[in-house]
């Protein structure tokens, strides 16, 4: 006999057709379904419309996955056809159950976060259509995926902000904020602290989220982010001791002053090292022509505060003088830190900027 599910449904009218929108155990969605991916046939003909699954992407969702109050309240979009369909009334539909029952066309990712990946009290929001042709469901996935405004990583952070968990995400945004804001920062005015989408032109050479992303690095593993919270969530409104979660200082510098809510403390530090490369390197210092205070020559800063502040964690020091002393070398560098030297942006000039950064420094003069 075969198997069927019986499936609750609100059937919604649109100019495409009529579309079943149901509720679904992930379970069962993983064991119909299957994913039209683009592959090339005979004589380099394309077919398929899903892109190839992101390995990364599926290890994000399962992370998220873990956080207590975890949600997808949009639905996976799917299609099936009426050889599966066994029965059907005005507020139900009985489907056969079969790996191939449904045809994934929004949401692979999410729905492959629940494979062996059990969670319990998590049913899922799907749109069942019926009977498209190859080339509707191509354009529904094509529609979706193009015309969707993605979100300010900016915007994202200052929501972070209004959020009653003092996560590591929150503290290092705050300590962005003082570097803007205060007027004898090195930064003073010159992180884009509002992002792009708040209908006032940005004003800073560096964005926030820019800004914060390498010193999140700095803090704790991001595979770990929904552990921490969960843990703030358990614990409020108390802060807790994370007993378990014990990272290496060398690697996670700032982990233990966030432990310790000692926000004071880390934007002294961080304040000690960017005034004192800020006296070396003043011909590029918050220079429009420079790409020291952009992300390309930020990153490169960050990498090599890290290399210092190893250092500096070893010998109890992580004062300005330290670092003043330390960075005297980079004097050489003023004036140099352009796009003429070191590349427009990316990864590779940022690497090369640190690289002579920190060779600069090893020659001591």
């Amino acid at each position: 006999m075969t198997d069927t599910i019986k499936l609750d449904v609100i059937k919604v009218q649109q100019p495409i057709g009529l579309i079943y929108v149901v509720k679904i155990d992930p379970n069962y969605l993983l064991q119909m379904s299957k994913v039209d991916r683009r592959r090339i046939a005979e004589e380099d003909e394309v077919l398929g419309i899903q892109r190839e699954l992101r390995d990364d992407k599926v290890k994000q969702i399962k992370s998220y996955l873990s956080s207590i109050d975890a949600t997808f309240p949009n639905s996976i979009i799917v299609n099936t056809t009426s050889e599966f369909v066994k029965n059907e009334t005005e507020d139900s539909i009985e489907l056969i159950v079969d790996d191939t029952t449904f045809t994934i066309i929004d949401g692979q990712h999410r729905v492959e976060g629940f494979r062996d990946n059990e969670k319990n009290n998590f049913e899922l929001i799907v749109a069942i259509f019926k009977d498209l042709k190859i080339d509707q469901q191509a354009n529904i996935f094509s529609t979706i995926n193009s015309q969707q405004t993605k979100v300010d990583p900016s915007l994202n952070l200052n929501l972070e902000l209004s959020s009653k968990y003092y996560t590591p995400t929150k503290m290092l945004i705050e300590i962005s904020q003082s570097f803007n804001f205060d007027s004898n920062s090195p930064w003073f005015n010159n992180i884009r602290v509002l992002g792009s989408q708040t209908g006032v032109s940005p004003k800073g050479i560096i964005s926030l989220s820019a800004f914060v992303k390498p010193l999140l690095n700095l803090t704790f593993p991001e595979k770990d982010y929904y552990e921490i919270r969960n843990q703030l969530v358990k614990a409020y409104p108390e802060f807790p001791p994370f007993d378990n979660l014990n990272y290496k200082p060398d690697r996670y510098l700032f982990w233990e002053f966030y432990k310790r809510k000692d926000f004071e403390s880390l934007y002294k530090i961080l304040y000690n090292f960017f005034s004192a490369i800020q006296i070396y390197l003043e011909k590029d210092w918050l220079n429009e022509d420079s790409l020291l205070n952009k992300t390309t020559g930020y990153n490169a800063q960050i990498k090599l505060f890290q290399e210092l502040a190893k250092t500096g964690y070893d010998i109890g020091d992580l004062s300005y003088n330290f670092f003043y002393e330390k960075l005297k070398p980079i004097k050489k560098m003023n004036g140099s830190v352009n796009s003429s030297n070191y590349g427009a942006s990316g990864f590779k000039a940022s690497n090369e900027l640190y690289q002579d950064m920190k060779k600069t420094l090893a020659n001591n003069g």
